[in-house]
């Protein structure tokens, strides 16, 4: 492999690897498919019903013509990287010039197929600011062209101008330092210095990598826990629970129903046999129950190891990069100065092994976002400090933290009323449509409208407890969820617009809900004072307005 030092190698235009042919069949396909349904429609139609003896010449014309396609695609298919752009031409009838400027890339990432491994090779794929997705694609290459573009675009910033200026600077780690007045110490209460490091790394190999250092790996154990998180997160396991019913749900409903006087009573004689007394198929039941949930283990654990095995985490300079994957290896990168948002998310099963998940958001909306699938909380802290630098230095990542600042308690009776209204008045009045008024149907309604209320008051007051905020001079942090549990973290001067509304309810307890919108999605903290949103929105805007450095 040629050293980053080498300009002549990519300065002069060159075509790709032949493994690429491979890529643009990929392509071709998928072009294929996007302009050509009706038509495969209407040829599976002809070939079904009228002349199916043909199907046995048209299907291999057909893999003929898109393989010929997808090399001439490969033989048109050019790229130069010169000292401060990328130059790819590309098309077979309709030419296309790509010239990209270094200084306007956002992110190198590249990937790895089991194929490009054993042949040394890599797709890279650039993104640039403004761009709705991936903007030039580069297949079948050498590494060295990746770290070539890497090295300069790093170069770029130099030349272009100041870096982001904490960018580089040592991480203050999660202690208080001297002098540093606004490091908090909420972090300190939380108890993160007894945590262990993560990835068998010692406490100095977490807290003070050095450039290109691998900052944390993924043990396989943790891989595991990966797994049994997307089973959780999956529609899957409540299916099998149905198989353990004791009777038909719709003749269940029924008896009850008829018992409690809401439709006509049904007879013992009227409900199928009783499957509990049916020890057997109870237990045969809960058997294919286990089976499918061991089944269904098994599939997310492959499917974690698949995405996540071998997972590190790099520290390159400005740049965080991960590498991940079992057979495919993917490879994401993001400048710290790029780092819109930073968000750490708690569902229930990481609340039992006490892990978190961080992504760290770049500028475009539909860029890949750099992903840390299981961590712990003390580290989670280190990468915020290292993201931020030396701004946020008052905010935290973690959701149980005392720093949050809870929104007001009016919150729990809105969101009751928006949660329990409408089902609690629609299904009464439906009911009344076909039945009339009745003792029957207002007791029904009563009981109806409690059980909404009830439920809708838990719910709300889930969510409240939930919500919480914290802010410095420099960002805040927001709180949120139901269930599970996520803490967005971003710099006020990377909000794009900020927005101060108020409902009716609000209007009257003097409360407002702050929004800001950040790239591709808002962070909201809705039932504050009036005065405190209004007073966040203008400093907000101050602070975009008077800093140079947004991005």
């Amino acid at each position: 492999m040629a050293g980053l030092t080498d300009t002549s190698e990519f300065s002069r235009w060159r075509r790709t690897s032949p493994f690429a042919i491979v890529f643009f069949v990929r392509g071709t396909i998928e072009q294929i498919r996007v302009y050509g349904q009706l038509l495969v429609t209407l040829g599976l139609a002809f070939l079904l019903v009228r002349a199916r003896e043909l199907a046995g010449d048209l299907i291999p014309v057909a893999i003929l013509v898109i393989v010929v396609v997808a090399v001439l695609r490969y033989w048109f298919f050019r790229f130069r990287v010169t000292g401060d752009r990328i130059l790819i031409r590309q098309g077979i009838l309709k030419k296309t010039a790509l010239d990209l400027p270094m200084d306007r890339i956002q992110a190198v990432n590249v990937e790895r197929s089991l194929i490009d491994r054993l042949l040394g090779l890599v797709k890279v794929s650039v993104d640039t600011a403004g761009s709705g997705a991936v903007e030039a694609v580069i297949p079948s290459v050498r590494a060295a062209l990746a770290d070539r573009i890497r090295a300069q675009v790093a170069a770029s910033r130099r030349v272009g101008g100041a870096p982001h200026a904490d960018a580089d600077r040592p991480a203050d780690g999660v202690t208080s330092q001297p002098g540093d007045e606004r490091r908090p110490s909420h972090v300190a209460e939380e108890g993160l210095a007894g945590e262990a490091p993560e990835g068998g790394l010692s406490r100095q190999a977490i807290t003070d990598p050095s450039p290109g250092e691998v900052m944390m790996k993924l043990p396989h154990g943790d891989t595991v826990r990966i797994g049994l998180r997307f089973l959780g997160e999956s529609v899957f396991w409540p299916l099998p629970l149905l198989l353990i019913v004791p009777m038909d749900p719709r003749d269940l409903l029924r008896y009850v129903a008829g018992s409690l006087g809401y439709l006509e009573p049904i007879s013992r004689d009227q409900v199928p046999r009783d499957y509990v007394a049916n020890l057997a198929e109870l237990i045969f039941r809960a058997g294919l129950v286990a089976v499918l949930v061991a089944l269904g283990a098994t599939f997310a654990i492959y499917q974690a190891f698949k995405t996540w095995y071998g997972f590190k985490l790099y520290r390159d300079g400005a740049a965080y990069r991960t590498r991940a994957g079992l057979f495919t290896q993917h490879e994401v990168v993001v400048q710290s100065v790029k780092v819109q948002r930073a968000t750490l998310s708690q569902n229930i099963v990481d609340r039992c092994f006490r892990r978190f998940r961080l992504t760290v958001q770049p500028v475009s909306a539909d860029a890949e976002v750099l992903e840390v699938p299981l961590l712990g909380a003390r580290m989670a802290e280190v990468l915020r400090a290292r993201l931020f630098g030396r701004e946020g230095g008052g905010l935290t990542l973690l959701p149980g933290s005392r720093a949050m600042v809870r929104v007001s308690p009016h919150y729990i009776g809105a969101l009751t009323v928006k949660i329990a209204a409408a089902p609690a008045l629609s299904i009464p009045a439906i009911v009344f449509l076909f039945t009339g008024a009745s003792p029957a149907w207002a007791e029904f309604s009563l009981v109806w409208a409690l059980i909404w209320t009830v439920a809708g008051g838990i719910i709300a007051l889930q969510r409240w407890r939930r919500w919480g905020y914290v802010h410095d001079d420099d960002g805040m942090a927001v709180r949120s969820g139901f269930v599970a549990r996520k803490v967005d973290a971003f710099l006020f001067r990377k909000v794009q617009s900020v927005t101060v509304k108020q409902s009716p309810m609000q209007r009257l307890k003097g409360l407002s809900t702050l929004e800001m919108q950040l790239a591709g999605e808002s962070v909201a903290v809705p039932y504050i004072e009036h005065r405190v949103a209004c007073r966040l929105r203008d400093y907000i805007l101050y602070k975009v307005e008077s800093n140079p450095r947004w991005h």
